[in-house]
């Protein structure tokens, strides 16, 4: 236990997370007085009681849990906008905050100035408006005038499934829709610095694209300026089945080969002249150089979550080199993790977060046991090459088994080739292409970047090539059904325990890792037989190995049902729908072999035939009182709420869940009460 005392404080950062985590899986909102009133109670007990070390370390953990409540609990109060309340046709005035590029058209957020006419105070602050084909989006900055529909933030597709209005209402956006009419702009107005960094990332986005069309030059976009629009669903699926999507993510791998290659480089230029080698402090000025350099990348890459975390580790380590003390520890990570949950606590849940800093906490754990210096170079022929492939291979390894749980949680999918394809990916993107990609960025000021770009082009063509190939293997990916929160919570607590204590203590923490690995991997988890949209604009049924939905276009909606289901995505070329239900202008049936007969009604003349022969009816119009052969009726009491409906209907009585009653009554899902199952 001795050993693990100096390590004590790397827990209190988990325990800020854990308060976030507790403020967001609230039913309801509590009062604001809440969590920083109870923060300062416990910070004057802290300072006027006397306790024993035990008893003073048990409330420091409380103590960091409350401040992890109160810091979500206020940054939710901090972004508080109104949101819209119904869907409506209005006309949009307001100036251009980004641009996005999307399967369906270009997408623009718009800091509103007017909307319709809704009072100021009314109005949301920013919306998020799709623009017509034939529409080229304008610059950031630009003042625009569009009629389009408009409607609030959608709640989650699924319940459990990613929380839109969460994200949205943290984003400041209280309206999404689109345009119905032409875009008029109007006047371009003051840029604001985002706007700018916005508009130079599109510009050198075009720049890059228009030297390497298709997916190469959107994957160089993707890795220089953070832009990931362009990028095919094509190449992203076959990237993520083989286990080499973080490639796409600006991470520590790049930020990390970005800021060392400017360090090196600048040091090198400094060491030509041999006055300024011997009197100039070459390494602090290399290690500032590489500091600024490292800030732009940032900031010109759109500060994702895991280029956050890779800026600061990456700014400890030069730190670390000018001082010359060993920055790469758990401490560092620690600091990062809090420096960015106390500033975007909404950041703990997603699964980037999660994901990044998975990976480097494992990472250093397994290089503080010493491993990475215990395999010898020294007077052996070809011994840096081997020690180089067996450490990546080990890395490989240690990064994908840490980020596995939590792929089988967030995307219901694990790439079982994916220490062999980062082999042979992460050496490339390290040796090559990002060497080209720094050279790349240092030149476009000069406008000679073609040749290093090219040269950049080869490597991405070869991961491509690589993850194609690796892709029709056999069995590439392992698909599950989505499991419930509490085991990745499990599997979290576990793996930090295994990470941040030291000695025999740690492996405690292995029989519970492995349980929850398998119980992940199995996936003994029952799908959902019946899936409701939001407001029933779309049903969905799930029976042998297929989705089945009142549509026939394969949406975003279809997409998240389906991997939530544990089916395999569709391929490009794949008929959209296998099947979808016997649709006419009154509703919509299917016969299928566990449920029976399903019927969607949408009139009243459907409704009635239906209530003889249905076995499951779903309606948005009042249900007679006499209704006898469905055995389960979803009825406008439980649509009109809004929000996604599951039901289960293999056991005795059927099970609904209601992604409201999820929610609950919080300010991003706008909910005043709460829903109640009903059947007749």
């Amino acid at each position: 236990m001795a050993e693990n005392r100096p390590r004590a404080g790397l827990w209190l950062p988990v325990a800020f997370g854990i308060g976030i985590f507790g403020y967001f899986e609230l039913s309801f909102e509590p009062p604001l007085w809440v969590g920083p009133g109870l923060f300062v109670l416990l910070a004057l007990l802290l300072l006027v009681t006397r306790l024993s070390t035990a008893s003073v370390f048990c409330l420091i953990a409380v103590l960091a849990v409350v401040a992890g409540f109160s810091a979500a609990q206020v940054r939710a109060w901090q972004v508080a906008a109104p949101v819209l309340k119904r869907e409506m046709a209005v006309s949009l005035t307001g100036m251009v905050e980004e641009v996005r590029v999307t399967s369906r058209g270009e997408r623009l957020i718009v800091r509103v100035e007017q909307f319709g006419r809704i009072e100021p105070e009314q109005r949301p602050g920013r919306v998020r408006v799709l623009l017509l084909k034939r529409d080229k989006a304008p610059p950031a900055g630009s003042r625009i005038k569009v009629f389009g529909r408009f409607r609030p933030p959608p709640p989650p597709v699924s319940p459990y499934a990613y929380d839109f209005q969460r994200a949205l209402y943290f984003d400041g956006i209280g309206a999404v829709g689109f345009a119905l009419g032409p875009l008029t702009v109007e006047t371009r107005g003051e840029v604001p610095w985002s706007g700018r960094l916005a508009a130079l990332r599109t510009t050198l986005s075009d720049r890059i694209r228009a030297r390497l069309p298709g997916d190469t030059g959107a994957l160089a976009a993707a890795l220089l300026v953070g832009d990931r629009d362009w990028i095919s669903e094509r190449a992203t699926e076959a990237m993520r089945d083989v286990g080499i999507a973080h490639l796409l993510a600006i991470s520590g791998l790049h930020m990390g080969l970005v800021a060392g290659c400017v360090f090196f480089f600048i040091r090198l230029l400094l060491s030509l002249n041999a006055k300024t080698a011997l009197l100039w402090p070459t390494r602090r000025a290399a290690a500032a150089g590489a500091v600024l350099f490292a800030t732009a990348y940032l900031l010109l890459s759109g500060a994702s979550v895991p280029t956050q975390r890779a800026y600061i580790m990456t700014l400890a380590v030069l730190i670390g080199v000018v001082i010359g003390r060993r920055a790469i520890s758990m401490r560092l990570i620690a600091t990062a993790a809090a420096s960015i949950m106390a500033v975007r606590p909404e950041y703990v849940l997603g699964a980037s977060f999660q994901l990044s800093f998975a990976a480097v906490t494992c990472l250093v754990a397994v290089y503080e046991t010493g491993v990475w210096s215990r395999y010898p170079v020294r007077g052996r022929p070809l011994a840096g090459v081997t020690r180089y492939v067996v450490l990546l291979a080990l890395s490989s390894l240690v990064a994908s088994t840490a980020t596995l749980p939590l792929a089988l949680y967030h995307f219901q999918k694990a790439a079982l080739y994916g220490v062999a394809a980062n082999l042979l990916a992460v050496p490339a993107a390290s040796l090559w292409i990002m060497p080209f990609g720094v050279a790349v960025l240092l030149l476009m000021p000069f406008e000679l970047e073609g040749a290093a770009l090219v040269a950049m082009g080869w490597g991405i063509d070869g991961v491509l090539r690589l993850a194609t190939i690796v892709q029709s293997w056999p069995h590439a990916t392992h698909t599950v059904v989505a499991a419930p929160g509490w085991v990745i919570g499990f599997t979290a607590c576990a793996g930090l325990w295994l990470c941040l204590f030291r000695g025999r203590l740690r492996l405690g923490a292995a029989p519970v890792l492995a349980v929850c690995l398998a119980v992940l991997l199995v996936g003994p988890w029952a799908s959902p037989d019946l899936l409701i949209a939001d407001r029933a604009r779309m049903v969905g049924v799930i029976s042998e190995a297929q989705i089945v939905t009142t549509s026939g276009r394969s949406g975003f909606s279809v997409g998240v049902w389906r991997r939530r289901a544990g089916l395999p995505d569709m391929r490009e070329g794949e008929p959209k729908q296998s099947s979808r239900f016997n649709c006419d202008s009154l509703g919509c049936a299917i016969t299928a072999s566990r449920l029976g007969a399903v019927a969607w009604s949408s009139d009243a003349q459907s409704l009635s035939e239906d209530c003889q022969r249905a076995d499951v009816l779903v309606t948005r119009i009042r249900v007679p009182d006499i209704c006898p052969a469905p055995r389960l009726i979803v009825g406008p009491k439980q649509i009109r709420p809004g929000g996604s409906i599951a039901i289960w209907l293999d056991e005795p009585v059927p099970k609904v869940i209601y992604s409201r009653d999820i929610q609950g009554n919080r300010p991003w899902s706008s909910v005043t009460k709460r829903l109640r199952y009903k059947t007749n």
